[in-house]
Order: structure tokens, then C-alpha cells, then sequence
């Protein structure tokens, strides 16, 4: 029942976001539909149903080939596998058939962004900046906003020291004042308070934009996804320091990568035109629930995960700078559904994928 909720949820996610209330095309709507149905079943699979979909999808015309990739990006998007999810998207805008009559209009610059989004979101900077090179020449005044963004993100990825943050800080705080930025300016005032720690950031948030998911936010109403791109992302001392780090990221919550690369998605092509991928390239062997400096904190997220019904255990990793992390995982269990099961009890996780 639980996989049917993410499923219906993934669904319905696609339909408003661009804005728009279009239905599915009756091919695409069909097969969605079935995946929806079997997932409600306790003895279901996800990846044999996402590859079901998959196989599906490969035997379809051009335009519901386009649909039916948008809709296994979401998916494995919301399932936090961002490597596989990027690779969708960027399959889906390689693409050249219109979307299928219908379903929900999704450029491919728009998927091309979501594939930056996603490749983002699990520290794969060069994949970014690859997706990345198939928008320098748009017209598109807001696709041109968020190729801004995102190159600065991808940029922020590989910041090793604080010393190299001055140059990024000037470019985001230039994008805040320029108008050709708007699109995305909530973001650029939510990123400098991040890495700065300037409550200057925050107010000009919650003034301009105070019904926006950046300043719910900063006002701790809501939290960032705990991904490893916005928990690794460099922060001045002040920032780091600030209570702000709690209310940004929880330390109850925030994941990260592992230092041996579990988390990268290295088969997935930089090209537009193909995936190179499947639902099962990689093995979900675990779920991480918490990434610490503080041993003591991650010793209180196994006590909540074990009162909670979840065995849990802690591993210490030690960074390049020298800082040691204490990671708390949960293993997979055979049906693949461990990480839905820790969401519905309260607890945010990420993958951890074996290498094949």
C-alpha cells in the first residue's frame, strides 16, 4: 500500500509541474495505471515494476516513448536513485517526437534541467556540467536563469576550502540583483544564507518571497531535502556554525555520499540520446537515515530508529580534510521497500547502492 501512495503521488507530481492539468494519454495512462494497481499488492516489486514499465516504454512510438520516460525520472527521482532519474530525463529530452497527445508538455530544455537537478543532487557535478552544454545556446530567458543557478551549484560541489568561496559568492550575489535572474532569485537568497550565514539573505527571503518554499525554510518551517549536494555544499565559519545549521538541515536527518562512491550512477551516458541504464544497474543493499559529525547524535537516531521497529547501524568515515562522519544505515530488506517503510515512519533516507 505504501509503494501505491508513491506511485500515485509520482503521478500526480507530474501533473502540475509546469503548471498545467493535462491527463495522460490512453497508452501512457494505461500502463501508468497497471504499475499503480500492482504496486498495491504486499508481495510486489518495485524494480520488476519500474521495469516493467521500462520494457513497455521501449516498444512504444516516439511521443508516449517521451511520456513514459518523463514518468520513470519522477519515479526514481522520488525513490532518491537521482543518478538513474537524471539519465530518464535526459533520455525523455533526447527524445524528438512531441509529447503524446494529452499528457503533460514538458520541454526538453525542461527535462534537460531536471536531469541537472537530479545529477546534482547526488554529487555528480560533471555530469551536470555536461547536461548542462546542451543549454548554452537557449533562448529561453528562464532557461538561461537556471542554467545560471545550476552552474554556480555545480561550481559551490566542488568547493574544496573556504578560501575558494569569495569568487562564488560575488557571481550569486551579482545574480541578486540582476532582473534576467528572477526566475530563480528565491533560490540564489537561500543559497547565500546558506553558505554565508548572513541573516541579510533570510530577511530579503521572507520580505520578497514569504509564501515560498526558500523562506519556509530559513523560518524552519520546512526542511531541504537531505541530499548530499546541500549537506556537503562549503559554508563560511559563521554559517556553520550558526543555529541556522539545524533548522537548513537537520543533523537527525541529513545524508550524504560514501567516500567509496556507493552512491554515483557511473553507467549513465552524458549524451542526450541514451540511458545506458536500467531499474537495475545498481542493487540497493542499504538505506542511509543520518550523516554526523557528532557521535553522540548518531547514537540517539539508532535509539529513535530501534524504538521505531528499525535495526540500524553506525559506521565512521573519514573525509579528505580530515573530518571524521559517523553514518547511520539501515539494510534493505528483500522486497525493496525498506526506504518507503523508514519515510511513512518519519525518518528521510538515501540509497546506498552496491557496486556491481
Amino acid at each position: 500500500m505504501m509503494k501505491g501512495k508513491l506511485l500515485r503521488l509520482v503521478f500526480c507530481s507530474l501533473l502540475v509541474l509546469c503548471s498545467l492539468a493535462p491527463v495522460w494519454s490512453q497508452v501512457a495512462s494505461q500502463i501508468i495505471q497497471n504499475a499503480v494497481e500492482k504496486s498495491s499488492s504486499d508481495n510486489s516489486s518495485l524494480p520488476a515494476i519500474i521495469q516493467e514499465v521500462e520494457k513497455a516504454a521501449s516498444t512504444a512510438d516516439a511521443s508516449n516513448q517521451r511520456s513514459l520516460y518523463t514518468f520513470l525520472g519522477s519515479l526514481t527521482e522520488q525513490l532518491g536513485d537521482y543518478g538513474t532519474a537524471a539519465a530518464w530525463y535526459a533520455k525523455a529530452a533526447g527524445i524528438s517526437a512531441a509529447p503524446a497527445p494529452n499528457t503533460p508538455v514538458f520541454t526538453s530544455e525542461e527535462l534537460v534541467l531536471a536531469a541537472v537537478r537530479c545529477s546534482l543532487s547526488c554529487g555528480e557535478s560533471q555530469k551536470a556540467e555536461g547536461y548542462l552544454a546542451f543549454l548554452e545556446n537557449s533562448t529561453n530567458e528562464k532557461t538561461k536563469a537556471y542554467v545560471g543557478l545550476y552552474k554556480m551549484w555545480s561550481t559551490l560541489s566542488t568547493v574544496s576550502s573556504n578560501q575558494q568561496l569569495s569568487e562564488p559568492v560575488a557571481t550569486l550575489q551579482s545574480y541578486a540583483t540582476m532582473t534576467s535572474m528572477k526566475w530563480v532569485r528565491s533560490s540564489v537568497y537561500l543559497t547565500l544564507w546558506y553558505i554565508t550565514g548572513n541573516a541579510e539573505w533570510s530577511s530579503k527571503l521572507q520580505k520578497e518571497y514569504p509564501e515560498s518554499a526558500e523562506a519556509a525554510i530559513v523560518t524552519g518551517a520546512a526542511k531541504l531535502l537531505p541530499t548530499p549536494f546541500w549537506f556537503f555544499l562549503p559554508r563560511t565559519e559563521i554559517a556553520d556554525n550558526s543555529a541556522a545549521e539545524n533548522t537548513v538541515v537537520s543533523e537527525k536527518q541529513a545524508t550524504g555520499t560514501s567516500s567509496g562512491g556507493n552512491h554515483s550512477s557511473g553507467n549513465h551516458s552524458g549524451g542526450m540520446n541514451s540511458a545506458n541504464t536500467t531499474a537495475e544497474s545498481h542493487v540497493i543493499v542499504r538505506q542511509q537515515v543520518g550523516f554526523f559529525r557528532n557521535k553522540e547524535n548518531a547514537e540517539n537516531l539508532v535509539t529513535r530508529l530501534s524504538e521505531a521497529g528499525f535495526k540500524s547501524d553506525i559506521t565512521q568515515e573519514k573525509r579528505a580534510s580530515g573530518t571524521s562522519y559517523f553514518v547511520v544505515t539501515v539494510p534493505e530488506d528483500a522486497q525493496k521497500t525498506m526506504g518507503l517503510k523508514l519515510k511513512t515512519a518519519g525518518f528521510e533516507c538515501y540509497p546506498v547502492f552496491a557496486d556491481e
